[in-house]
């Protein structure tokens, strides 16, 4: 993977790599109980509120946080490994989180995670290999999605 680049303070899109080490299970909120297998999930989230991207990825990043989106527990109990971005007003999440389980071997590992706000099956994609996450971004949008 290329060097990571800082986090903009503008709004935009995000996607989030985390590693799931040995099984695991949390509590969603209203999802419920969510049992994750060991394996790379991407969570694919928008930011649109102060402090854009940085800010909402920070708070991802975070250890102490107060629970208020499903990705809230997940990052919890399993870090972030890497993000992916695109600066865009636009919200390309949904558009992001169809890419990715179209990717080979995705799969859909909590439906409904994440997408309590619009009509997507989920916003959390299991993949088999990071490898691919790029260019199935890239090929949802014309702005620049980069590694941070």
């Amino acid at each position: 993977m290329p060097p990571a680049r800082e986090l903009p303070r503008l709004p935009g899109t995000y996607a989030l790599l985390i590693r799931i080490a040995a099984p695991l299970t949390f509590q969603a909120g209203r999802l419920g109980t969510v049992t994750l297998m060991p394996g790379w999930v991407v969570y694919a989230g928008s930011a649109h509120g102060p402090g854009g991207l940085l800010a909402r990825v920070s708070r991802h990043r975070r250890a102490q946080k107060t629970r208020r989106w499903h990705i809230d527990a997940l990052t919890l109990a399993a870090p972030v490994v890497a993000v992916w971005a695109a600066v865009t007003p636009e919200r390309l999440e949904c558009r992001w989180a169809a890419a990715l389980a179209a990717l080979p071997g995705a799969g859909l590992p909590a439906p409904g995670f994440g997408a309590s706000d619009c009509g997507c099956p989920a916003h959390l994609i299991a993949i088999p290999e990071p490898d691919a996450i790029c260019g199935a971004l890239a090929a949802t949008t014309r702005v620049d999605v980069g590694l941070y």
